[in-house]
């Protein structure tokens, strides 16, 4: 199993501008008896874990004390269901009740993505909330609740895996123009980093081949042959239109394109993703 370990480093509580309920009253910061104020490590509400499709990752997530004690203590921690939008299947946790050991300002929980086919969308967020730590406080400039969020990635690109046969498994407009064919043939070439999709976005269209580039390094699709047609039928003729954030996921034979329409249709960008079968 690959260990991609995202630490979220010692607590900034001691750093931060306390408020309290009561006028003039000031914290005392005494590592050995002082008062003792509980946040998440770091600083940082929005960190971010990576989901690998092709093996689990792990990812560490401090919570900690700004004093010592001689005893245990416990750690309540909780999911926000109404605004977490990652799904359970893509991940678990070691556990939501921590303990903070005796002699030790922080604990760590153990955040494991879980690889498959299905991919998490960019903008899924789980949201990780701390409800209380034993003999310490919560105050309301303390880092009480994480947004985490995903990079999606392989850990490396292969071109060579990309060629194939492909299911279609996401066309914004195929209903509108009655698309039934959903297979793909990806061939390598023309050019240098270059692929075709035979047949192209919408069959039914008459659309042209789709060439795409894709960046050797990262897997970006950085550019599509904007001379070819790929609407002509019930509009156009239009063309292919390139919009960046698309990505090919060699590790799992996943192609993921950003379209626009070049022509009389311009500005209804669209997704055309394949799964490699």
């Amino acid at each position: 199993m690959k260990k991609l370990i995202y630490k979220i480093f010692i607590l900034t509580i001691v750093s931060i501008s306390l408020s309290s309920c009561e006028e003039n009253e000031i914290p005392i910061f005494d590592t050995e008896n002082g008062r003792s104020i509980a946040g998440f490590g770091g600083g940082n509400e929005t960190p971010r874990i990576v989901f690998n499709p092709a093996s689990e990752t792990e990812s560490l997530i401090s919570i900690g004390v700004s004093t010592l004690s001689d005893n245990n203590r416990s750690v309540q921690l909780s999911i926000d269901n109404d605004k977490s939008t990652l799904d359970p299947s893509f991940y678990s946790i070691s556990t939501l009740n921590p303990t903070i050991a005796a002699g030790e300002f922080t604990t760590d929980i153990v955040i494991t993505t879980i690889p498959g086919t299905e991919l998490p969308s960019a903008s899924d967020v789980l949201i990780l909330k701390l409800d209380s730590v034993e003999d310490s406080e919560i105050l309301d400039n303390s880092v009480d609740e994480l947004s985490i969020g995903l990079d999606v990635q392989c850990p490396s690109v292969d071109l060579s895996n990309i060629p194939g046969s492909y299911e279609v498994t996401n066309s914004s407009f195929a209903d509108f123009f009655g698309e039934t064919d959903f297979n793909r043939e990806i061939i390598a070439g023309p050019g240098t980093n270059q692929f075709t999709i035979v047949g192209g976005t919408y069959i039914t269209e008459n659309a042209e081949n789709l060439i795409f580039t894709v960046d050797p390094e990262t897997g970006e699709i950085t550019s599509v042959d904007e001379t070819k047609i790929s609407s002509q039928v019930s509009f156009g003729p239009n063309t292919y239109a390139f919009k960046p954030g698309g990505r090919v996921l060699t590790c799992v034979g996943i192609v993921e394109l950003n379209l626009d329409f070049g022509g009389s249709v311009s500005g209804n960008p669209h997704d055309f993703d394949l799964i490699k079968l």
